[in-house]
């Protein structure tokens, strides 16, 4: 063989190699991002107080009861702060339904006190951890 058609097969071979690299590197920077779940909690979870009866509107009915039409209770609804992953179960063992973006939002069933918080996910009991819950209003 010649030498010229050894360095160009040699050059074709680095070009092949070059843009497979370049390949590689554009995979790598646009991969999905997955969240740390040993982070510290960052969401801070208020309660809402709920007010039972209202005695001022007795006094001004003249001692009278009220009678008031029954509101249904407010659906208390969440939206991720990050990545997270949604379980079937409220611990990191629990099998992964899902993994949504930031800024998705639930139906709050309940806030758990072992850190988690209970969902309704696609019309399923689902498990958020309540470290990436903000309540909304």
């Amino acid at each position: 063989m010649k030498k010229t058609t050894i360095n160009r097969i040699l050059i074709g071979v680095i070009t092949l190699m070059v843009l497979s690299i370049c390949f590689l590197i554009v995979c790598i920077v646009t991969r999905p991002r997955y969240i740390d779940t040993s982070e510290p909690e960052t969401a801070v979870i208020r309660e809402v107080p709920f007010v039972e009866s209202q005695p001022d509107a007795l006094a001004e009915s003249g001692g009278q009861p009220v009678t008031e039409t029954a509101e249904a209770p407010s659906v208390l609804q969440g939206k991720t702060s990050a990545r997270v992953n949604v379980r079937n179960a409220p611990t990191e063992d629990g099998k992964v339904l899902a993994t949504v973006d930031e800024g998705t939002v639930f139906e709050i069933v309940e806030i758990l006190d072992i850190g988690w918080t209970h969902v309704i996910y696609e019309n399923q009991d689902a498990y958020i951890s309540s470290s990436y819950v903000i309540i909304l209003h």
